[in-house]
């Protein structure tokens, strides 16, 4: 028999409504914030970071700073981060500063659903200006809330913008919980507590607290009994609201004129009561319902009881009407946690074991998911259940593609019910190590590894396990532990051509890492030679090519390269194809063909965020990095630098920070920003694992570039550079990675009076252009070393002329330098203030304020020893910066006249024109015929007259 909805006596009122509460236990938070609020008011920015566990009362709070900012007319700029993965980079900054009232961007090009489309740095000057424009009539408050779900480029922003506008009118409350989170985002907020910013912590409300809570939500002082119910809550002011919420909905509480009591017994020892008093079967399908967890659906109920979905509709309506179960959409839930959790608790543990295989069966049966299947296999098996066993491997198997680490958990269960003498538990062990690998976490399965090894493998096992640890540690950067696990495993009897190949490979890239780009070359052949699958052979060929890359054989790395990436298309796992497109986009750059390279890293980008992917995100901002810093964009450089050094820290991936901080420290130097280059240089050499790296290399001419730059004696930036010298001419790794590099070791031991020094890195240089024959960058450099050696200025000036065609601006300008030097030398004064200029334009676009300012007091040297003053001023560039013959070709361009009629009507060759062109072009800051004619016809309304 079924027994009436339950309806116990009912006396009082419900809670009170959320406006009228007090913020008991949060006293203290909320006089920060007040104070904070009225700061801001007076025009005085500052941050607050408000950290605490769902429920704990941050939103409370920020609504509570919100309305007080109001009454103080302060405009109100807030955002929630969004929990879905694939949210629009900085959509919650964008989303805030268009919502507010009145938009302060207000352009439909930011909105967020274009993050994507934009230069993050450029995003980020975007909001600086609109911010310092808006807070000049009204100070703003920005709140970010639910931070642990922000993207990485909403983080970057918090901390440019917090500390670039630190003087304006401007309140940040960033409010995030404990978990999820990563070291970005602690960074963040540790370094903002670290120059000022002011932390609320929130913990759990104390039991007073709590009681003063619910007194005030129910009008009346709660009772023992209900307090102490409310002792579950942990503190928690929004889980404290539901249960008295839930107890109030189902008249559970007698609520008079002075206290709010329970009916006789509390939640806990009603149920037992509720449940007695429904039918059996009732009680049946809650037992297995409590078994799925706080939701469930009925026919996997029905499943497990053997029973029609029909038959179990009396029940359900018993059920709700008891108020034990609510309705969620489509599937069943129980009224609250606690109900749940004292069903579940009431089951012995055989009946929930029982219970929980029979739902695995269930789920498989009516087409449930098989992880869901899985983890009930994981609390109702024993050791020793073989059963369990095949359905924990094949959820794994089916979890691979998406969740790798997940899948590797679930194969370490099976081994944990595996028996130890089971033959097959060694390489389960090894497959799951495998999936930790490529879910990125390496030190766990680094540890799982060693125990493993302990224990006596078969040698097919431990050599594919010792390969696993091989990569790994290659991929981070300790190449001596990754060529020990190599070598060892090549020395057991007994293991496969396939997996012979695969250590060979790992061995290439070890000796690659470790500096030792010939042994690489030697390994990678054995790999080839042992086994021709594209898998083994697509790995050996890749790090062959990027060996025959630090070796200066550019075109040989290319055709390598290229043939990898035909092979890892299709048969390789996603980092192995991304890293071939990265790898052939860095030779492409270092071939002077950066459009094709940012088009084989924008193409790489299909692949990015597939499983294993991870760690190449660091090499890809490493390459996206130097890309920039060779394209003058040193700004950008900075930022794709910094956002790399963000990622590496995250992933804890440190094989390309030394290069990362390499780039940054070259960088800044040039901004004149030598404290942050010294820090960066210093970062980079504690992540150096092996002295003869290209980490360590770029490093050693990083530094050299820092101490050039700040002015240091070339005597004494010569010596930081001795062991780079020795390893020339024979080793031209020092050399590749940079035209740039090779003349200014040149010129360095020049100015240092070190003739031998001088002429191994000539030698040196002219053989990377003799390889490399076509490449102008280097074809560019062997003009200028040979000069720099043997003070030839005509070769200089070739040298400069070449590096026109180059797309690197900083070289150019080096070697414009170096031109005037020469040419002073040999009193061409005229065409070294010309080369000057020129040098001083590049400088300028590219921001590198110490190259410049070195160049402007030449000139203002020139100038008051005679030359044309107009030289040493801001003449550098623009119209005034024209030569005559410059304006002479600029005036019959915009008539409309060819290069070639030009050239005739000049009585020049079109060589000279085209190379006048390069230099108005560059001076006038104009790409294309239309502009420059544009820019005549705004000068001098009648161009050509003065020609004719």
């Amino acid at each position: 028999m079924t027994t009436p909805p339950m309806r116990p006596p009912h006396q009082g009122g419900g809670l009170r409504s959320a406006a009228r509460r007090s913020l008991h236990g949060r006293e203290v938070e909320a006089r920060r914030l007040s104070e904070s609020v009225m700061a801001v008011a007076a025009g005085q920015g500052c941050v607050i970071v408000m950290e605490g566990k769902g429920g704990l009362g941050k939103s409370r709070l920020t609504r509570e700073a919100v309305t007080w900012a109001r009454r103080l007319g302060v405009a109100i700029a807030p955002a929630v981060a969004d929990e879905l993965p694939g949210a629009a980079p900085l959509a919650p900054l964008l989303a805030a500063l268009r919502g507010c009232d009145p938009p302060i961007l207000a352009n439909p090009e930011f909105d967020p659903v274009h993050g994507r489309d934009y230069d993050a740095a450029w995003l980020i000057d975007q909001l600086e200006q609109a911010l310092r424009k808006a807070t000049v009539h009204q100070p703003l408050l920005i709140t970010l809330d639910d931070m642990q779900w922000a993207d990485s480029l909403t983080v970057v922003a918090a901390r440019a913008l917090t500390e670039r506008l630190a003087t304006s009118p401007v309140m940040w409350l960033l409010s995030r919980r404990p978990w999820p989170s990563g070291p970005m985002l602690d960074t963040l907020f540790s370094d903002l507590v670290a120059v000022g910013a002011v932390p609320l912590r929130l913990a759990p409300l104390p039991s007073e607290a709590v009681a003063r809570f619910a007194g005030e939500l129910l009008g009346a002082a709660p009772d023992g009994a209900l307090l102490g119910l409310l002792d579950k809550c942990a503190g928690n002011p929004s889980i404290v609201v539901d249960l008295l919420t839930t107890l109030a909905e189902h008249d559970e509480l007698i609520i008079d004129a002075t206290h709010a009591r329970l009916l006789p017994g509390s939640l806990d020892q009603r149920l037992p009561d509720w449940l007695s008093q429904v039918t059996p079967l009732t009680r049946q399908l809650l037992d297995v319902a409590s078994i799925f967890g706080r939701t469930f659906d009925v026919p996997s109920v029905a499943k497990v009881l053997h029973r029609k979905v029909a038959e179990l509709l009396p029940p359900v309506q018993e059920a709700l009407g008891a108020g034990l179960l609510v309705e969620e959409g489509t599937q069943l839930g129980f009224q609250h946690d606690l109900i749940r959790d004292a069903v579940y608790r009431g089951l012995s543990l055989d009946a929930r074991r029982r219970l929980h295989r029979e739902a695995a069966d269930a789920l498989l049966a009516t087409g449930g998911s098989v992880p869901d299947a899985a983890a009930h296999a994981i609390s109702g098996a024993e050791p020793g259940d073989t059963d369990a066993v095949a359905l924990l491997i094949r959820a794994s198997d089916e979890m691979v593609a998406a969740a790798p680490g997940t899948a590797g958990d679930l194969r370490l269960r099976a081994v944990d019910l595996m028996a130890a003498a089971d033959s097959g538990r060694p390489w389960r062990v090894m497959e799951a190590i495998g999936l930790l690998f490529l879910a990125g976490r390496s030190a766990e399965a680094q540890t799982l590894s060693e125990v493993a090894l302990q224990d006596g493998l078969p040698a097919e096992v431990e050599a594919r396990l010792r390969f696993q640890l091989a990569d790994s540690l290659g991929t981070a950067g300790y190449s001596a532990s990754a060529l020990h696990h190599a070598r060892t495993a090549l020395g057991l009897a007994d293991v496969e051509g396939s997996t012979r190949a695969l250590l060979f490979a790992a061995e290439s890239n070890a000796h690659l890492l470790a500096g030792d780009s010939s042994a690489a070359l030697r390994a990678g052949e054995q790999a080839m030679a042992t086994d021709m699958t594209p898998d083994r052979a697509g790995r050996a060929l890749l790090t062959m090519g990027v060996a025959e890359r630090v070796r200066g054989r550019l075109r040989r790395s290319l055709q390598l390269i290229d043939e990898a990436a035909d092979l890892l298309a299709a048969d390789a796992a996603g980092a192995r194809r991304l890293e071939a497109h990265w790898a052939r986009g860095r030779t492409l750059m270092a071939l002077d063909r950066f459009d094709e390279a940012q088009a084989a890293w924008d193409a790489a980008d299909r692949w990015a965020g597939e499983p294993g992917t991870a760690a190449t995100e660091v090499f890809r901002r490493t390459c996206h990095a130097l890309l920039l810093l060779h394209r003058g964009e040193l700004a950008d450089a900075v930022a794709a630098g910094n956002a790399g050094l963000s990622r590496a820290e995250e992933l804890k991936s440190w094989m390309y920070v030394p290069e990362l901080c390499a780039v940054l420290a070259e960088a800044s130097a040039y901004r004149g920003e030598f404290g942050v280059a010294r820090r960066r240089l210093r970062h980079g050499v504690s992540r150096v694992s092996e002295p003869r790296s290209v980490g360590a290399q770029r490093l050693a001419w990083a530094t050299a570039v820092v101490d050039e730059a700040a002015g240091e004696e070339p005597v004494r930036v010569l010596a930081h550079l001795a062991s780079l010298y020795e390893q020339l001419p024979d080793r031209l790794e020092a050399l590749a990675f940079d035209p740039m590099a090779g003349p200014f070791l040149v010129g360095l031991a020049r100015r240092a009076d070190d003739a031998r020094y001088a002429g191994i890195a000539a030698e040196a240089t002219d053989s990377l252009s003799r390889i490399n024959q076509g490449v102008i960058s280097f074809a560019a450099a062997g003009l200028q070393a040979g000069g720099l050696l043997h003070g030839d200025d005509d070769r200089l000036v070739a040298a400069a002329r070449a590096f026109e065609a180059s797309p690197r601006p900083l070289a150019r300008a080096r070697a414009g330098e170096d031109a005037a030097r020469g040419l002073l030398q040999h009193g061409r004064r005229a065409e070294a203030v010309e080369q000057l200029q020129l040098a001083l334009a590049d400088y300028d676009r590219a921001g590198a304020v110490v190259l410049g300012r070195r160049v402007r007091d030449r000139l203002g040297d020139l100038a008051g020893s005679g030359a044309d003053r107009s030289a040493a001023g801001p003449a550098a560039f623009g119209w005034a910066s024209m030569t005559t013959a410059e304006l002479r070709v600029a005036r019959l361009v915009a008539t409309g006249l060819t290069n070639r009629a030009i050239a005739d009507e000049l009585d020049l060759s079109p060589h000279t024109v085209e190379s006048h062109l390069r230099h108005t072009f560059r001076k006038l800051d104009v790409r294309s015929r239309v502009e420059l004619t544009r820019v005549v016809l705004t000068r001098e309304p009648t161009p050509g007259e003065n020609d004719r």
